[in-house]
């Protein structure tokens, strides 16, 4: 079946290929992450200048290696406080396990005369086992961290002393050689010491896990919200418990870099370095931040407390002087911080909504078809699960006639046919499910709202497809993580095509989306067999429902705030969207194949004068939302449900409503079935059917897709 239209006689849509706005730049710079450690960053530079003005030839290259040297104690220890910290504890003892771990590295090396990779294992196993002393009263039996570090820093500290104190001359007097461990201590790479190498690995290291690990996500959600954690299924006692025993690790390996470049210690080994490594983490923070894990400003936190101190030492003050300077300058950066990152959410708060004046076409096409012309036709619709469903956005019915759909509590339910009264749980999935498409195969596709696209079995298996896309090159804030995946289509190749409707905006926010008026959205596609996503076209004004025609050439794609349907050349995306429909009289959602060869239209709103009038003065929109409270503000009209039926060439030739007072307000989807219309709503707790009189009763989606099976 081919659609009765020519496709190079449509009108193009204007597509934007950037977004030029102060506005826009500035809210995207604020909402960044980095800018979170601005002042930390400020606070470094500053302090470099300092140095750099006051003391002569302090970073010349040798100077640098030197800091670079001495650096990887405190940096190695420092990450490691920074995973406890994201967990939500926090560890005293890293001084005394220091000190301990570098006496184990010494005693295997001069006492035992252990090959230097087995003095390295005893040395991480020492501070494993002091970490997992911690994590075992702080995490697996619940003991206060604070309190629970202090005391393992106390006993560690004394066994330290009693330990050392028997082996000192012996250990000082050891005439053992070995290149490997001289070499570890004392050579460089690329003019740089083993230590700093080792560092920036483990740094790199920690990095990827935070983002890119189960562990490390595991770590920001304990830290983050303990009770949440748990509820996701995240075991939050062995999670803290590892999180101890890699910071452990860690320190461990400190101790031993410390012990292979000093080749002794003495009984002030470790001393302070708790508060030292507090010290950096608070800078680099801007205080004690509990899931978060951010390894470069914590580093640069570091870098800041360490060039200080070290600069004040080398230029003679004494001690207690130096530490009250340092305390001064932590408050005062502390303040400016915590009024910057104040400030800053008000900012972003006042700067972020960017409205653009928006010009609608009036609405065409709709003679004696409008709710007050014609009779409420889905008054006369059963209606199913009332009650029994939250939110089904989407509806689709397999094979055998059994309907599903998603839920707001982030489940895809089952309802039975062909009575559909039979409700069961397919799926329990985490986010809001909105579009639905089976693949040849009989599985289900789904865009999940804040997680991407999935793929679901009929027996419960859940997989994510993807959740990211490439990097829009002109964009000051990354915008590769798929924010709002709202309806998709699979087309006849297997290639799923979907729309994050909006990138700047989140489920529970999307209407802002609409007062700002601009193209935030986007058209995506994921091949299954390379596994690949890439974007069709950016800058679309709320992309939403996505239809492949009947011929397979074409994709369809509503656009919700511009009142139109889009349609794309499968055969040549590059050239972008024609204008396949416009002018409607309210706010399309999904699209959705029709026996005929037609179309349905979903529609989720209706225009009224009003909004259309304001969407051409941005800085109304803009002053409405300072000023009035949300419940107030101008927005479509939400009461009235909707489907529009179009034929092949995108004519209007039907319309079915609601009465004004009817269940089925706010439609965004409808899909056709024997002879029947499905109908579900995104803030609605049932599904309409509608009996269709002229409707095909043989023909059902599934056979439209992929023929008889």
């Amino acid at each position: 079946m081919s659609v009765d239209f020519k496709f190079a006689s449509l009108r193009k849509q204007p597509v934007p290929r950037f977004m030029l706005s102060p506005r826009r730049i500035l809210a995207d710079v604020l909402s960044s992450g980095w800018v979170e450690s601005m002042i930390p960053f400020l606070a470094f530079i500053c302090v470099v200048v300092g140095v750099a003005v006051t003391t002569q030839d302090y970073f010349v290259a040798s100077n640098l290696r030197n800091l670079a040297q001495y650096s990887a104690d405190g940096g190695l220890i420092v990450l490691a406080m920074l995973i406890v910290v994201a967990v939500g504890g926090i560890d005293l003892s890293v001084g005394s396990n220091f000190a301990m771990s570098a006496f184990v590295a010494l005693f295997c090396f001069h006492i035992l005369q252990l090959p230097v990779p087995v003095v390295l294992v005893a040395s991480l196993g020492c501070g494993a086992v002091i970490g997992a002393t911690n994590g075992l009263l702080a995490g697996l039996i619940g003991c206060g961290a604070l309190l629970t570090t202090l005391a393992t820093m106390i006993t560690v500290r004394g066994i330290f002393t009693l330990s050392s104190q028997a082996q000192m001359v012996e250990i000082s007097t050891s005439a053992r050689i070995d290149d490997l461990w001289d070499w570890i201590g004392f050579e460089k790479i690329l003019t740089m010491p083993i230590g700093f190498w080792v560092l920036l690995a483990v740094a790199i290291l920690i990095f990827v896990m935070f983002r890119q690990s189960a562990f490390g996500w595991h770590v920001l959600a304990v830290g983050g919200n303990r009770k949440a954690a748990r509820h996701g299924g995240i075991r939050v006692k062995v999670t803290v418990f590892l999180s101890y025993v890699l910071t452990g690790l860690i320190v461990g390996l400190s101790g031993f870099l410390f012990a292979a470049r000093q080749n002794s210690i003495s009984a002030d080994t470790g001393i302070g370095m708790e508060f030292f490594v507090l010290t950096a983490l608070v800078v680099g923070l801007g205080g004690f931040v509990p899931g978060r894990g951010a390894v470069v400003p914590v580093l640069i936190g570091f870098a800041t407390i360490y060039i200080f101190n070290n600069a004040m030492i080398n230029s003679g003050f004494r001690g207690d002087f130096v530490q009250l300077c340092m305390g001064a300058i932590i408050i005062l950066i502390l303040a400016i911080d915590v009024k910057f990152r104040k400030n800053r959410h008000r900012l972003l708060a006042s700067t972020y909504l960017d409205p653009v004046k928006v010009t609608l076409a009036p609405t065409r096409g709709m003679a004696g078809l409008m709710p007050h012309e014609i009779a409420p036709k889905l008054a006369l619709a059963r209606i199913l699960g009332a009650g029994q469903l939250d939110g089904p956005e989407d509806v689709i019915l397999d094979r055998d006639g059994n309907l599903y759909c998603g839920n707001r509590d982030g489940r895809i339910l089952k309802l039975s046919g062909p009575d559909h009264s039979d409700i069961s749980v397919v799926a329990k999935i985490g986010g809001r499910p909105l579009g639905l498409a089976f693949d040849p195969e009989g599985r289900m596709v789904a865009c999940v709202a804040g997680m991407g696209l999935l793929r679901v079995t009929l027996d419960g298996a859940v997989e994510l497809l993807t959740d990211q896309t490439g990097r829009s090159l002109l964009s000051v804030q990354d915008d590769t993580s798929i924010r709002m995946a709202d309806d998709l289509d699979i087309a006849p190749d297997g290639t799923i095509y979907f729309t994050d409707a909006t990138k700047r905006y989140d489920i529970d926010n999307w209407g802002l989306d609409l007062l700002e008026g601009r193209p935030n959205g986007r058209l995506l596609s994921y091949d299954p067999r390379t596994r690949k996503t890439r974007t069709v076209c950016d800058n679309l004004v709320f992309p939403n429902g996505v239809c492949i025609t009947h011929d397979g050439k074409y994709l369809l794609v509503a656009s919700t705030w511009s009142c139109s349907i889009l349609i794309f050349d499968l055969a040549d995306l590059a050239a972008g969207p024609r204008i396949f429909l416009d002018g409607l009289p309210g706010y399309p959602d999904n699209i959705n194949r029709s026996s005929d060869g037609g179309y349905w239209i979903a529609l989720a709103g209706m225009r009224n004068a009003i909004l259309d009038q304001a969407m051409k003065y941005p800085g109304l929109r803009q002053r409405m939302t300072k000023r009035v409270p949300p419940t107030n503000w101008l927005f479509g009209n939400l009461n009235i449900g909707g489907v529009l039926k179009i034929d092949g060439s995108g004519r209007i030739v039907d319309a079915l409503w609601d009465a004004p007072d009817g269940p089925l307000y706010m439609i965004t989807s409808m899909r056709e079935h024997e002879g029947a219309l499905y109908l579900g709503g995104v803030t609605n707790d049932k599904i309409g059917r509608l009996q269709l009189a002229y409707a095909d009763r043989q023909w059902t989606s599934q056979q439209s897709y992929w023929g008889k099976g």
